[in-house]
């Protein structure tokens, strides 16, 4: 059994079957490190200071010192930096310092290296300090911290490869040595990063043919549930053809509606819980030990529908519905049809496609989904965007193309009656089709959703396609459509089926419309609006009395960005976005910044702000920095200007 599910697997994912005893990872970035515990009940200062250099003429390499604070389970994340907001680029052996605290909810102090991209990245001579109880920095003993012991089978001494002792990983495209060029004592340690580039430890780079093989298993799927109607589902004998159809779609898609099921059913999720932990904790195994997958899977939520996880899930559920059509051939061989189950299998389908598409329309009719573009979209340019970021600013832009989208999905309410359940599908089709393109050709992650969306539809068109193509193509007479015909039921059953349905339905309408309405002032267009709402473009930028005038300096603010309270967000010169916890002080002109997240690490940013202006100065790091600003608001940018027109002369393409 497991060499054939090997074989299947290879076929349709073209991976090689291995287990690893070690841990080796493929990516563009590795790291190193050192942890102790700490145990404290006051607040108190630690830093860490290392030496490093790096040689490369790779313009995406990078080295860092950094260190994390891990807290106690339950408490929260503490400390972290990594200076990937101040790179080290430097060639010359230069010592960098991270500061940061720890406090009672603190657990272990975790620290060491990280570099990424190629070249040669060179560490010497680690140091910790910690402050005693009278405020005074105590030195803490650090553990091969010259790495005077030399290096032996990749592994640096008494330091765990990885960013903890739990992730122990060996980067391949990285090669740690022992080097005499030093700051201390004889050695330091060279770590040289070749071969790398940006697919590097993409999923896409171990599975190069993964593309082909999803879709040849869509094909299958496709063509095995399409046997369904090798014969009439309203004749009393259905051909073999057709009773092997069936059973694989039935065993797949109420699988997929359980495993699957992307809040479709009202309170579903406390029905799955057990279960969906389950084949979690199956498909990892599963993906390991017998696909031999090499990376890690993850399995928690995380916004993407088409994870690792969820791919292992869909071919899972297709070996199951495989072997279980199998079975089901050889023990129900003389069955002459299967109506009855025909009449559920739609139902659940009817259901799934229709509940699902209303909740997505109603979000796209009051524009949750799809919110209008934010100032960093607006500030962003096109060649920056990510395809899925340039969609949802396209899709976003209209509140009267919301609207359409929206009314178009929730349509699909159609497919909940089964006289109107042709109509329903054809509408549904249409509208699932076109999601699934722009799932596809802007990569955005609901792939496997959307594709089954798409083919769950056809399967209920199916039954009917004929008659539909003949109706659109041709001048011929179309017969009935068919109905499926429900069991009998007795009377009682009958009515309590329903309310059922009623109440589902005004659930799903009523809940789900007010439920979105709710929404909208948690994380839609009615989100209050801080008091400094805005954009403030920096014209002047002083550190310690220098005026600061680099493009291309990482420590110069381009621009600051109020839209969410409590977040701030400054785009520097070279690109790079920071966000910022903050805390507005109500009685006098002036915000906590927080740069680490920390409750106790911050600094206070004062102001003046006038209509068009904001002045700022503060102190952080000892550096004495100072800035004036102009406001840009979201009428500046011509995006939102430039409004609607009935009559134009000439095109306006900008």
């Amino acid at each position: 059994m497991k060499k054939l599910v090997t074989i299947l697997f290879t076929i349709l994912l073209s991976v090689s079957v291995n287990s690893q005893t070690v841990k080796e990872v493929s990516r563009y970035w590795t790291s190193f490190s050192q942890s102790i515990e700490v145990k404290t009940d006051a607040v108190k200062k630690f830093k860490i200071i290392g030496y490093a250099k790096i040689e490369t003429s790779d313009e995406e390499a990078w080295s860092g010192i950094w260190a994390r604070v891990d807290n106690k389970p339950e408490q929260g994340s503490g400390f972290f930096d990594n200076m990937r907001d101040r790179p080290i680029k430097s060639n010359v052996w230069t010592p960098y310092t991270i500061e940061g605290t720890i406090d009672g909810k603190s657990d272990r102090l975790v620290f060491g290296g990280i570099c990424s991209y190629n070249g040669k990245f060179f560490f010497d001579k680690f140091e910790l300090y910690i402050e005693d109880d009278t405020g005074e920095y105590q030195p803490i003993e650090i553990k091969n911290a010259s790495f005077e012991t030399k290096i032996t089978d990749r592994i640096i001494p008494e330091w765990s490869p990885g960013i903890s002792e739990k992730e122990v990983t060996s980067v391949k495209e990285f090669m740690p040595s022992t080097s005499e060029d030093r700051v201390d004592g004889n050695y330091s340690i060279l770590i040289e990063g070749k071969g790398i580039s940006k697919n590097t430890g993409s999923i896409e780079a171990s599975l190069p043919n993964v593309g082909i093989f999803i879709s040849i298993l869509y094909i299958l799927i496709l063509l095995l549930s399409f046997m369904t109607y090798a014969s009439s589902t309203e004749e009393d004998r259905w051909s073999r053809l057709a009773k092997i159809g069936f059973r694989f779609s039935f065993i797949y898609f109420l699988l997929i509606i359980f495993f699957q099921n992307n809040g479709a059913y009202p309170f579903f999720d406390y029905l799955t819980n057990k279960p969906i932990e389950f084949m979690q904790n199956f498909a990892t195994w599963f993906g390991k030990n017998i696909v031999g997958i090499p990376y890690d899977i993850n399995t928690g939520p995380n916004g993407s529908g088409d994870t690792t996880y969820d791919y292992l899930v869909i071919f899972i559920i297709f070996l199951v519905a495989i072997f279980g059509t199998l079975l089901w051939s050889i023990l129900d061989r003389n069955r002459q049809n299967y109506k009855k189950l025909y009449y559920w299998l739609t139902t659940g389908m009817r259901y799934y496609v229709g509940l699902m598409l209303i909740s997505y329309g109603l979000i796209k009719i009051i524009q949750l989904q799809f919110s209008a573009p934010t100032f960093y979209r607006l500030m962003e340019t096109y060649g920056e965007s990510s395809p899925m970021g340039l969609a949802w600013t396209f899709l976003g832009f209209s509140e009267g193309y919301n609207l359409f989208m929206g009314i178009a999905e929730a349509l699909a309410g159609l497919l909940l009656f089964r006289r109107t359940l042709t109509l329903g599908a054809v509408i549904t089709l249409m509208t699932t089709m076109n999601v699934m393109a722009v799932n596809y050709f802007f990569d955005i992650p609901v792939k496997i959703l959307s594709t089954h969306l798409v083919i769950i539809t056809l399967f209920l068109l199916s039954r009917d396609i004929k008659k539909v193509m003949q109706f659109l193509v041709t001048n011929k007479a179309v017969q009935r459509l068919t109905i499926i015909k429900p069991p009998q039921f007795k009377k009682g059953i009958k009515i309590g089926l329903n309310v059922l349905k009623g109440i589902v339905i005004a659930y799903a309408l009523g809940y789900g419309f007010y439920n979105s309405l709710a929404s909208r002032e948690l994380y839609g267009s009615d989100v209050p609006k801080p008091a400094l709402y805005g954009v403030y473009e920096v014209t002047n930028y002083v550190i310690n009395g220098d005026t600061i005038t680099n493009y291309k300096s990482d420590q110069l603010w381009k621009d600051i960005r109020f839209e969410r309270e409590g977040r701030v967000q400054v785009h520097k010169m070279n690109k790079k976005n920071i966000y910022y916890k903050i805390e507005v002080d109500s009685n006098m002109p002036r915000i906590k910044f927080f740069p680490s997240g920390n409750s106790d690490n911050y600094f206070y940013f004062n102001y003046t702000k006038t209509e068009n202006t904001l002045d700022f100065n503060y102190i952080y790091k000892n550096d004495t920095i100072s800035g004036k600003t102009k406001r840009i608001d979201t009428d500046g940018f011509l995006l939102t200007n430039r409004g609607f027109h009935w009559i134009s002369e000439y095109p306006y393409n900008r």
